[in-house]
């Protein structure tokens, strides 16, 4: 038996509702630990993959990249800024006390990383504390430390080991329980550094 213009238009509004209530819901994000807790298990993180967008803005040159930063212990480490077409602007292997650094297809060798960068391209990046304010957590050299209600680390100055001085922020945290960051700035007096990280791998 065909159908009325009414039933179909009924028909059409059922089929409509159905199809949204069976749309999942967003799940919820979840409580931030205690602060303690927090700050124990994010100093517990010895090994870890991050992969963000960065973008650097200095007197020298404006820079735009993906960043892969991968921690092997406390100490070691290697890095790569590649920029959007996929090509290398450097890579960096941090061992025990020796810091390897490609650039432009040419390897260096250096004590301290920053400096090294500083000297070879122009810019620098804090990366002596990197391991540690990447997961939220200040270095040595922290100061002026803000938190939120929360208990985490919002922001604080730091000096790098060329004497730089950086006030770094966190606009953005995860939506889990250890609320790892999302979204960083730094800026120092002429320099600016953004950061989006878009994964956290263990």
């Amino acid at each position: 038996m065909p159908f009325s213009s009414r039933q179909l238009s009924i028909f059409v509004l059922l089929a409509l509702l159905t199809g949204c209530s069976l749309k999942p819901k967003p799940s919820a994000p979840e409580a931030v630990m205690a602060p303690a807790q927090r700050q124990q298990q994010l100093s517990a993180m010895q090994q870890f993959t991050v992969q963000a967008s960065m973008g650097l803005k200095s007197p020298a040159e404006s820079v735009t990249g993906n960043l892969r930063w991968q921690q092997f212990n406390e100490a070691d480490y290697q890095a790569r800024l590649a920029n959007m077409l996929g090509i290398s602007l450097f890579e960096l292997r941090q061992q025990t006390d020796l810091t390897e650094l490609q650039v432009r297809g040419e390897r260096y060798q250096a004590a301290d990383a920053s400096s090294l960068l500083w000297q070879l391209v122009g810019w620098s990046i804090p990366l002596h504390d990197m391991a540690l304010w990447l997961r939220g957590l200040p270095g040595d050299s922290a100061t002026e430390l803000q938190y939120d209600n929360a208990g985490r680390l919002v922001s604080f100055v730091l000096t790098d080991s060329t004497g730089i001085r950086w006030q770094l922020s966190y606009r953005s945290f995860f939506d889990d329980a250890l609320s790892l960051p999302r979204q960083l700035q730094l800026q120092s007096d002429d320099t600016q550094i953004r950061l989006i990280i878009r994964s956290w791998q263990p």
